[in-house]
């Protein structure tokens, strides 16, 4: 669906006359599929992910455990709620968010620990575009396509400029229009366009969380090792606010927590006293392959 002359004008004025840690003002949200190993091609990894978006910034993450959370409060508010949640997962979330700010040629990774995170400053990602001639229209808008070769793929991408955000998927911008959709050549690595929402009056900040660590990869990598290898242990010895309840394969719905990056912020979060049990149930027909011998950046 095709929004207002005036909200695209509005959209191009706050562009023009940003100002620092305003509020996202535009969510797109992406099918994410990652063919991680190419001896099983049919067993991929795939996740909902969404970009958020400001004047001068994108925020791009999961949009998995904002899922599991809107599923655990119907569970909780159902008037038949017995104290046990049941949660279905087909989807395999992102391990890492990406803040990228274009006016100031930065970008951070975000890694989460069990409520705890970590911003990780990395090389900002230039990339070189040949805009193409193709056209065709996604979700009612009017695109046209270009090409790049970033970390050792070739994409092929469709933008719009119908919704004027230099945005994309992933660490993907540069362009003078929305990416709707992006894959590379080989099909390994897709981002398929799923939604676009105009966002009023969000609590959404498209900016580093209150409480972030700025660390480095391989001291994150150290903490992760440690989490894994005695849970109990780190979540008794850490001294941040925010409870989660572990979820596996990094998913944690969050039971109290401030504004962050990119997240839904609550009322006060949900009442996990009445939880007695919680049930996490894969998709059978969803068995990504554990190996990767095929990621999404092929060079440094």
């Amino acid at each position: 669906m095709k929004y207002s002359l005036s909200f695209l004008l509005s959209v191009t004025i706050q562009i023009l006359f940003a100002q620092e840690n305003s509020p996202a003002i535009a969510k797109v949200h992406y099918e994410f599929k990652h063919i991680n190993d190419t001896t099983q091609r049919d067993q991929f990894i795939r996740d909902e992910t969404v970009a958020y978006l400001n004047q001068q910034a994108s925020f791009y993450t999961s949009y998995s455990t904002d899922r599991m959370q809107d599923e655990v409060k119907k569970q909780m508010d159902a008037p038949s709620f017995d104290g046990n949640i049941t949660i279905q997962t087909r989807t395999t979330p992102l391990g890492a968010s990406y803040l990228l700010d274009v006016n100031n040629n930065k970008m951070t990774e975000l890694i989460s620990v069990a409520g705890d995170k970590f911003a990780i400053p990395q090389t900002y990602p230039a990339q070189e575009w040949e805009v193409l001639g193709d056209r065709k229209e996604i979700g009612g808008y009017s695109c046209q396509n270009a090409k790049t070769t970033f970390k050792g793929r070739t994409y092929e991408v469709w933008f719009t400029t119908e919704l004027p955000f230099p945005y994309g998927p992933w660490k993907l911008h540069g362009l003078p229009g929305l990416i709707l959709d992006a894959r590379d050549t080989k099909n390994e690595v897709v981002f398929a366009y799923a939604g676009f929402d105009k966002l009023e009056d969000s609590k959404v900040q498209v900016a580093l969380p209150q409480g972030v660590i700025t660390t480095s990869l391989e001291e994150v990598q150290k903490i992760q090792a440690a989490f894994k290898a005695n849970p109990q242990a780190y979540m008794n010895a850490q001294s941040a606010k925010s409870r989660s309840i572990s979820l596996g394969s990094g998913n944690a719905i969050t039971v109290k927590s401030g504004s962050s990056a990119g997240a839904k912020t609550g009322d006060g979060g949900m009442d996990v006293s009445r939880i007695k049990s919680f049930n996490i149930r894969k998709d059978e027909l969803y068995k990504p392959s554990k190996v990767t011998n095929n990621p999404i950046e092929l060079i440094p």
